[in-house]
């Protein structure tokens, strides 16, 4: 990839369901392909750079298929041996599939990505993590009709060394939420890139 977009973020005011003690400093960047708007594929080259070239493995991913999709993701995982867990979460009977993958190698991320970032693309809970910290915690929110409403939503636990990539909408580009100073500058995000990659920024 020529050219990557990254910028810094400011978290929203609602903590973005990030769990953290108090006084914990957490960076946010925004990152994307530069010349690929709306271009998942693109959005999925960016990601197996980022994570190949510096070798960042073990890495964890946790989605949310749609239902029903299970039983053949399990048989792809199983074929290629990864590592994965399926757990149902949610409410009574309100409850919806995630799947937690722990990918090792370069091949098993290209494969993961091909086989399953359609997903992300549908804006369903795709989110890659370094420590495996990405919990499911109750939510208590209004529906359409004012009225108290309790969900289920997956948490970026944040205490400690902590870096989550979250898939943007469309699967345009991704979120990095981090407290870890390895990523905490872009100067630093650009070195996790292939040698004569360029990064362009808001101050470009």
């Amino acid at each position: 990839m020529d050219k990557v977009f990254i910028i810094p973020e400011t978290i929203r005011s609602d903590g973005e369901m990030l769990l953290c003690e108090e006084g914990q400093t957490i960076e946010k960047f925004h990152m994307a392909p530069f010349d690929s708007i709306a271009d998942p594929d693109s959005t999925g080259e960016l990601l197996v750079e980022f994570i190949c070239t510096k070798f960042l493995f073990p890495i964890y991913l946790t989605f949310e298929p749609f239902s029903g999709m299970e039983e053949d993701l399990e048989r792809l995982f199983q074929g290629k041996n990864i590592e994965y867990s399926l757990k149902f979460e949610g409410l009574k009977n309100k409850r919806f599939p995630v799947f937690k993958l722990t990918i090792e190698k370069p091949s098993s991320l290209t494969f993961v990505l091909q086989e399953t970032f359609w997903i992300a693309t549908c804006n369903n809970f795709y989110a890659f993590s370094f420590s495996d910290n990405i919990v499911y915690k109750s939510v208590i929110g209004k529906s359409w009709f004012g009225r108290e409403k309790t969900s289920i939503w997956p948490h970026f636990d944040m205490n400690g060394a902590s870096t989550v990539i979250e898939i943007w909408h469309d699967g345009d580009g991704l979120n990095l939420y981090t407290t870890e100073p390895r990523f905490s500058t872009i100067e630093k995000l650009t070195s996790y890139f292939p040698v004569g990659t360029s990064i362009v920024n808001n101050e470009d």
